[in-house]
């Protein structure tokens, strides 16, 4: 299993497995012949999580927002926990709202040129701009409709209009009843010599 996955089963797993999950997720050691880019083989370093509480706390902005579920506080404090991943993590609300940007971690605000206050409440199609191949949103679309996992990769454009080549794996969370109730996405900008999907 590549850090893609092992990230994507940790944000999905329920509270019950959540501990676990993270441990097995800080012990994987990515193989470098497992197709990802290199900065997703160097996996996650144990010595940059949060050490004391109010390191971990949520940015005020979030703390203090009204319109969060306690599922949706708990969920953006585990994407926290993956601030310093080599791959991006988003995590958004719920598709009747227009699919919210809830939490972006450093590394997607890096990729994107966006801060966090720019991404929260938008949602990710504000990415999609003039390079952006249609096959690739009708596929996101799709499974979002279907409430399914897809990975494309698709021409995405940072703040500032430069075109990238992102690798999107979505995927959806659904809460104790089976409902889904948010979606997390991981994304890396990947060689632009493959064009794509």
């Amino acid at each position: 299993m590549g850090l893609r996955e092992a990230i994507l089963e940790f944000l999905a797993c329920d509270e019950a497995s959540a501990r676990s999950a993270f441990r097995d997720l800080l012990g994987h050691r990515p193989d470098a012949t497992d197709g990802s880019d290199a900065s997703a083989r160097r996996g996650l370093d144990p010595h940059r999580l949060p050490r004391t509480r109010s390191e971990a706390a949520l940015p005020a902005a979030i703390a203090d927002s009204d319109d969060l579920t306690d599922r949706g506080r708990r969920l953006i404090e585990r994407v926290r926990l993956l601030d310093d991943a080599p791959l991006g993590v988003t995590l958004c609300g719920p598709a009747y709202r227009d699919t919210p940007i809830l939490y972006a971690n450093r590394m997607t605000r890096e990729l994107t040129g966006y801060s966090l206050a720019a991404l929260r409440g938008r949602n990710p199609r504000l990415l999609q701009g003039p390079k952006t191949s249609d096959p690739a949103v009708a596929d996101l679309r799709e499974a979002v409709s279907i409430w399914e996992p897809v990975t494309v990769e698709l021409w995405n454009h940072r703040r500032d209009g430069t075109p990238f080549l992102n690798r999107v794996s979505l995927r959806p969370l659904p809460g104790d009843d089976g409902t889904i109730t948010h979606w997390v996405a991981v994304q890396e900008a990947v060689d632009g010599s493959g064009a794509g999907r």
